[in-house]
């Protein structure tokens, strides 16, 4: 592998580690905030609905950076989509398992839910030059 795409294997993996942090934080922010107006559960419902959007996001990290990146393109890709396909399924299994083990306020559970694609999209697009299609 070549120095320059071992450098930009590691920005990419830093950058993914980055995003999933910063869905961690926005997790505990509207968290905090849930408490503040809404109690106990609110804050809990608030941290199940963050908590599944930041673990599929580091699943989903930790997926496409399991291995060297020099692999075929066809490998890559596969490796990609079977992850989609998992951090989609763990969603869902994660939604069921808080919606059947606990009564979780929806608004706050799909709210924070919603604010970890908040940070990944803004974390995404400070990362995108988007004349050059490429992470800068």
């Amino acid at each position: 592998m070549v120095a320059d795409e071992t450098t930009n294997y590691r920005a990419a993996r830093r950058q993914a580690l980055t995003i999933v942090a910063s869905q961690l934080g926005i997790t505990l922010l509207v968290t905090l905030a849930s408490g503040y107006l809404g109690g106990s559960v609110a804050a809990w419902s608030a941290l199940a609905g963050g908590g599944i959007g930041t673990l599929a996001g580091l699943y989903m990290a930790l997926n496409c950076f399991r291995r060297r990146p020099d692999a075929e393109p066809d490998r890559i890709a596969r490796r990609f989509y079977s992850g989609e396909f998992v951090k989609l399924l763990l969603t869902v299994v994660l939604f069921a398992l808080v919606l059947v083990l606990s009564e979780p306020r929806v608004g706050p559970m799909l709210g924070a839910y919603a604010a970890t694609f908040v940070a990944y999209w803004i974390a995404l697009a400070r990362g995108i030059d988007p004349g050059q299609g490429q992470a800068v």
